[in-house]
């Protein structure tokens, strides 16, 4: 009943139907205009991986993190801390020794996790993994519909493209047989 309902208050559109970056852009968006998920003092200064030199340049990274984490966390539910760390590991290739493969930071995952937690989009299950809330879905499902909305053509507007097309298609016809007939009356004056 739970799943109907949805449908009906959301036109059908999840997460999943939406593209990923353009997604994960308004839900950072959506976090940083909110007061609820604050980001740490020491964003500015952590590094995202053991290998990466520096920190992010984009002074919002942060929260375009954790809507990855929760777009993520939202079609792989069950997922820890762990799972975070190697799904934003990477290779570390330091001049001419053989590169290995390093996980990504755990402190980032797990605090942003911790702060979905305290707003209630995120709850900790029994085995130590998390998955979104109802109340998470609803939100994430909201933004998803209004992109959706945004990118996709309504009816109306399809009805009017086929319609010009159409037209386009009639008037080409018209001016094709205009000019068949004003060749043949030319042919016929000059025999």
């Amino acid at each position: 009943m739970e799943y109907l309902t949805r449908i009906y208050i959301y036109g059908g559109v999840s997460v999943k139907d939406v593209e990923s970056s353009k997604f994960i852009k308004a839900y950072a968006e959506h976090l940083k205009r909110g007061d609820k998920f604050k980001e740490p003092s020491w964003v500015d200064i952590v590094k995202t991986g053991f290998t990466k030199e520096l920190s992010p340049y984009d002074r919002d990274w942060y929260y375009i993190r954790a809507a990855s984490i929760l777009r993520r966390l939202y079609i792989r539910p069950f997922t820890g801390v762990g799972g975070f760390k190697k799904i934003y590991s990477k290779k570390n290739k330091i001049r001419v020794k053989p590169s290995h493969y390093n996980k990504g930071s755990g402190k980032i995952p797990r605090s942003i996790l911790h702060q979905f937690e305290k707003i209630g989009i995120v709850k900790k299950t029994k085995k130590g993994t998390r998955k979104v809330t109802s109340l998470g879905r609803k939100e994430m499902d909201a933004i998803a519909l209004k992109i959706h909305k945004e990118t996709q053509p309504t009816k109306r507007e399809e009805i009017d493209e086929i319609d010009e097309l159409n037209e386009i298609i009639e008037e080409n016809k018209e001016t094709k047989e205009e000019e068949e007939q004003e060749q043949e009356k030319e042919k016929e004056k000059e025999n």
